[in-house]
């Protein structure tokens, strides 16, 4: 593989090699992991010297993503006590246990600091906020901590105090979207925010390289012509699933059918909707002939291939928001709430449309338009594709991360 080279071409000369060791707090593949997998894979192909390893918090299918990468993915189990913990206001208490003398709390950290010595990697960069928190309290004083920030923290009562609180341990912090830079600088005042604009591998989303799957039968709705509408989401409460329900109900079901697209991803019950009220919702609303649920598909591009139309419905802003990027590479005509980073991503009517977070009725005139009037749906799939692979690519990601890391580093040679 070529050797990385900077933004006019020339070769970047490698120093030593540098291992980075990716904590991850949970092993589903929900956002933040795909966005980590696409991130490794840019940083591999910019400097291939860079060594990378993953370190999750659970099992599951985030191992053998990073396999197909050629990255090994180690489990160190938390503790269910931590592991099920939300933002209810309990993590407060816990950090003040972690601190003070929990036995279950301090054995966990004290595993995770000799995870993270033995590991012998120069920077630790964790990938969600409980993995901010505890790396922060576990970290060896020789590495540097880089917190990747998928989240707003002013929203969040607790996690607006404690990450403050330890910003002294992190080293630098990546945040996802300018909104996000936005709303974490007032609150970790003194350490450095830079942004990364996520990215996607826009090729593995191109309509052409891939076979749409079967939608009706994934659903198990009875076989029939229209134009497909899909809401692609986790079933976090706030990424709007009955919102998109309450839509379709206006809109009606004439020449169209829909599909609730995703699954559960967190350990706390309270964070997200389950399937069974998902399905007495569309019941009530009388929709079980036109709106079919589909669980969680490890292949997303041939569901998207399969869709006309994609909403992103979520009821607050959005720190960056895949889907949308994924299906304005995939050629679908998006509808997205107008807040945080998805207002990064496309433009009112030119490779999408936004409408105001929370409406029913602005949503429901969106799709509608975009039901009536095929020539929009076609313009604004073919713009959204463009934009995608000239600014949402993941291959960017690389070398501007990359030149993070050789800043904390070089800050350690100074001291």
């Amino acid at each position: 593989m070529d050797r990385p080279r900077d933004r006019r071409g020339q070769c970047v000369r490698s120093a030593a090699r540098v291992k980075v060791l990716y904590v991850n707090p949970i092993g589903e593949l929900g956002g933040a992991e795909r966005s980590l997998l696409d991130l490794i894979w840019s940083l591999k192909r910019f400097d291939p010297t860079l060594e990378a390893e993953i370190l999750s918090f659970a099992p599951g299918p985030l191992g053998a993503a990073a396999a197909e990468l050629g990255v090994r993915c180690d489990v160190l189990p938390l503790p269910e006590n931590l592991h099920s913990l939300g933002e209810s206001g309990s993590l407060l208490g816990t950090v003040g246990k972690l601190v003070g003398g929990s036995s279950t709390a301090l054995a966990f950290v004290t595993r995770l600091r000799r995870r993270l010595i033995a590991s012998q990697a120069a920077v630790v960069h964790t990938n969600g906020l409980k993995a901010h928190v505890l790396a922060a309290l576990a970290r060896a004083s020789s590495q540097k901590l880089v917190w990747h920030v998928h989240d707003f923290l002013s929203g969040r009562r607790t996690m607006r105090r404690v990450l403050p609180a330890l910003r002294g341990r992190a080293s630098a912090a990546i945040a996802v979207s300018d909104a996000v830079a936005s709303d974490i600088r007032p609150l970790v005042r003194g350490l450095g925010v830079e942004v990364v604009l996520n990215g996607i591998r826009t090729e593995q989303f191109r309509r052409e390289r891939v076979t749409p799957v079967d939608l009706d039968s994934l659903a198990q709705l009875r076989p029939g012509a229209g134009i497909r509408v899909g809401l692609v989401a986790t079933y976090a409460h706030w990424k709007g699933h009955e919102l998109f329900l309450d839509a379709v109900a206006r809109v009606g079901a004439e020449g169209a059918k829909y599909y609730v697209i995703g699954g559960p991803v967190y350990g706390t019950d309270a964070s997200q909707v389950s399937e069974a009220q998902l399905r007495q919702r569309i019941q009530t609303l009388n929709l079980e002939r036109t709106v079919g649920l589909i669980p969680f598909q490890r292949a997303m591009a041939p569901v998207y291939a399969a869709l006309d139309v994609v909403v992103h419905a979520s009821t607050r802003p959005e720190p960056f928001g895949r889907t949308v990027a994924e299906a304005l590479a995939s050629e679908c005509a998006v509808v997205a709430a107008g807040a945080g980073g998805v207002t990064e991503q496309l433009t009112h009517l030119q490779e999408g449309i936004l409408f105001e977070p929370g409406s029913v009725q602005e949503l429901a005139g969106a799709v509608r338009l975009l039901l009536d009037d095929a020539s929009l749906r076609r313009r604004l799939a073919a713009a959204g594709r463009e934009r995608a692979g000239r600014t949402l690519d993941a291959g960017r990601l690389g070398e501007r991360t990359a030149s993070i890391y050789r800043a904390v580093l070089k800050t350690e040679q100074r001291g």
